[in-house]
């Protein structure tokens, strides 16, 4: 495979060479620029979308530039080093004056470097800000500095903007060369630092024998100059540039000749000899909609780094045609290209691995038409009907008329249309932040260490993603599977630093809730399962899952009517008889009593999920435990971290919202009230900010957050 391209511009050279057709162009635009020494300042902006060559016309322009016979000073400034937007009038003329390098007069050249150099430093003396009219605030701002005193007038005059610039332009106009400076991607900087290199072109820059060659966006630059309140952007923009120059418009046959040369870079064989007719398919889709869709060089690039990543995974599993065309589709649609890999039954009527499914696959296009539409009209209007023209060809099922002129057993062609040749040329790799289907079966089936691989969810940080895959996936895993995948995320997931941060930091509601995906997932293969009273039971016998069985229990106690509810399902779904309920309710109490006073459980992040359950599961017990941690010193602190939690806002996260009425019938509340007024009166610097939080709603029943300590409103 040959190398990538890094996106550099050509350079017009022998072994880099123009092949777009620019030269002439180029050659044009550089007699324009090389104005006479004496003459006035000559602006000319080189126009054209992002990535459509201007980098590379600069490049001829300034090599046509260097081989004349009077060649002039070529000035490049970049805008990007100067770091700020305050700094690019001083950053602008230290660079000028840093490139002013004439060897036939080099005295000269010094003399006119150290006037610039002195011209600069008087805007940073002034704070000039190149946004406002710079002689205006000059004035402005050297009377407030200098007020009226008269022995320091001699300041006025070092800081003489006007006079220092007559006298740089006298000594530009002796030096008899011609000067042009170029300032390319003014279409990559912000806003702010766009609208201030157009402005000290104008207001600070304007020597004789100078020219100015500004390359850039002209819908971004409009854009950049409506946010700094210019409302005629445009009109703004022809008041600077006195000559403004689109990009010629590329051929689609240099293009053509460009993915030819990028094509045999590829490989050295044909890379289209693999399946049958794949050759003549390539060139009907590239003329029909690739050579539509791919418009620059930079695109062209792009599709092709794509394309070289993939291609050497997958070369021979897949048609190389369909390997090129999601290539395009990932550069010009990441949308619809992540949705084809994430709903693989929009396109080809099947997810991954689903070969049990009972629906015909033209009922499953069908009904997700309306998915397909919303996500295709994202596009711009004029790449929509070539992209969504390059959807049906890769998948016929999307066209009424479901034929294809290239075969219709698309796994013996190749074709992506088959879900086992698309699910190859999707997952070659898996991305960071992902994770393929395959590893999820693996996980489930325990063909992987389940436990490393969640440790590895956790390290490369697409534990989200692999929750939503594991609901897809999970109804394939058998119970003992499933049981065994459930105990492994228990045991790294619980009480772990990660589910700690997660309940700490979880304050929005839409942010990924990786204890909720853990009990959804439980809950699924619950009610998936034919044989829940030995699945349940199996549960209790896990120390680390108490959690997720004190959600179980709290749904027991529901559905058995000990906690009252207005939703009718949860009496409908009945996990397990009356009498097994009671039971399990009853063990699960006992363990949790158990773990209270003997075990760490107090500690466990999910102390007080447990404990609103538990207290609703047996009072008794609950009192049992409060009233012998009451009479052990550190009694007090054991009770706040099992209490405390007691909900979480978009505000502030976690907090303790405490009432005497919510503890009356298990504990002392007014013993509980003193101890805690006790410890907020005599240590509050060595108290954490949790307990800080939890005694001060012991003693006044308000609100208040965890993270802090700090008081919240009740809502």
């Amino acid at each position: 495979m040959g190398s990538y391209h890094n996106d550099q511009p050509i350079s017009g050279e022998e072994e880099n060479p123009d092949l777009l057709s620019r030269k002439e162009f180029s050659e044009r635009l550089a007699k324009i620029l090389l104005v006479a020494p004496t003459d006035d300042c000559m602006t000319v902006s080189l126009e054209g979308d992002w990535g459509y060559g201007k980098t590379s016309v600069i490049n001829l322009v300034k090599r046509t530039l260097s081989q004349q016979e009077n060649s002039p000073v070529i000035v490049e400034y970049n805008p990007w080093l100067a770091g700020k937007a305050e700094a690019l009038v001083q950053d602008f003329l230290v660079q000028f004056s840093a490139q002013l390098n004439i060897p036939d007069r080099p005295k000269e050249g010094l003399k006119a470097s150290r006037e610039l150099l002195a011209y600069s430093k008087l805007f940073n003396a002034m704070k000039f800000i190149p946004g406002v009219e710079p002689w205006a605030s000059t004035v402005q701002g050297v009377f407030s500095a200098v007020g009226g005193a008269t022995q320091k007038i001699s300041k006025l005059r070092e800081l003489d903007l006007l006079g220092r610039k007559k006298k740089i332009n006298s000594i530009l106009e002796n030096l008899g060369v011609s000067i042009v400076v170029v300032i390319d991607d003014i279409d990559r900087l912000t806003p702010d630092e766009a609208f201030q290199v157009i402005r000290l072109v104008k207001a600070v820059a304007d020597f004789p024998g100078t020219s100015f060659l500004l390359s850039f966006d002209p819908t971004y630059l409009a854009k950049s100059l409506e946010k700094q309140g210019i409302d005629k952007s445009s009109q703004y923009i022809d008041k600077v540039v006195q000559l403004r120059i689109p990009l010629p418009l590329i051929a689609h046959r240099d293009l053509q000749n460009l993915a030819n040369i990028e094509l045999q870079n590829l490989s050295e064989k044909s890379l289209t000899d693999s399946f049958e007719r794949d050759q003549e398919r390539l060139s009907y889709l590239y003329h029909r909609y690739a050579k539509h869709l791919i418009r620059s060089p930079r695109e062209l690039k792009r599709t092709f780094n794509h394309l070289r990543f993939v291609l050497a995974q997958t070369e021979g599993k897949v048609c190389f045609t369909d390997l090129y065309c999601l290539s395009i589709l990932a550069i010009k649609s990441h949308e619809i290209y992540q949705s084809i890999k994430d709903s693989p039954e929009l396109y080809v009527g099947r997810k991954f691995d689903d070969d049990i499914s009972f629906e015909k696959r033209e009922d499953v296009i069908e009904i997700n038409k309306g998915k397909r539409d919303a996500i295709l009209a994202k596009c711009s209007e004029k790449d929509s009907i070539y992209i969504g023209g390059i959807l049906k060809e890769l998948f016929p099922l999307l066209d009424d008329a479901a034929y294809s002129m290239y075969g219709s057993d698309y796994d013996k062609c190749g074709r992506v249309a088959s879900e086992k040749r698309l699910y190859t040329a999707l997952h070659y790799q898996v991305p960071p932040g992902s994770v393929s289907d395959t590893e999820i079966v693996s996980f489930l089936s325990g063909t992987i260490n389940r436990e490393e691989y969640l440790k590895k969810a956790i390290d490369e940080d697409f534990v989200e993603r692999l929750f939503e895959l594991l609901q897809q996936n999970i109804e394939k895993a058998s119970q003992e599977d499933a049981l065994h995948s459930l105990k492994a995320m228990y045991y790294v997931f619980f009480d772990s630093d990660y589910i700690k941060r997660h309940e700490y930091e979880f304050h929005g509601f839409f942010k990924f809730d990786l204890y909720r995906s853990i009990m959804w997932l439980t809950f699924s293969i619950i009610e998936s399962s034919d044989q829940k009273e030995s699945f349940l039971f199996e549960l209790l016998e896990e120390q680390k899952a108490l959690p997720i069985t004190a959600d179980i229990t709290r749904r027991l106690l529901l559905q058995i009517g000990r906690i009252e509810t207005d939703e009718p399902r949860f009496k409908q779904e009945q996990w397990l008889p009356k009498e097994k309920s009671e039971e399990y309710i009853e063990l699960w109490s006992g363990l949790v009593m158990r773990e209270l006073l003997e075990g760490d459980l107090v500690d466990s992040v999910h102390a007080s999920h447990i404990y609103f359950i538990f207290y609703r599961a047996s009072k008794e017990k609950a009192k049992q435990v409060f009233s012998r941690w009451l009479c052990e010193e550190s009694g007090l602190e054991k009770v706040a971290k099992l209490i405390g939690r007691c909900g979480s806002d978009s505000t502030n996260g976690p907090y303790a919202e405490i009432s005497e009425e919510s503890l009356s019938e298990l504990l002392d509340y007014q013993l509980l009230k003193k101890l805690a007024d006790n410890e907020l009166k005599s240590s509050t610097d060595n108290l954490s900010t949790y307990l800080q939080a939890v005694y001060r709603s012991i003693s006044t029943g308000d609100k208040y957050y965890l993270n802090d300590a700090s008081k919240g409103e009740k809502f």
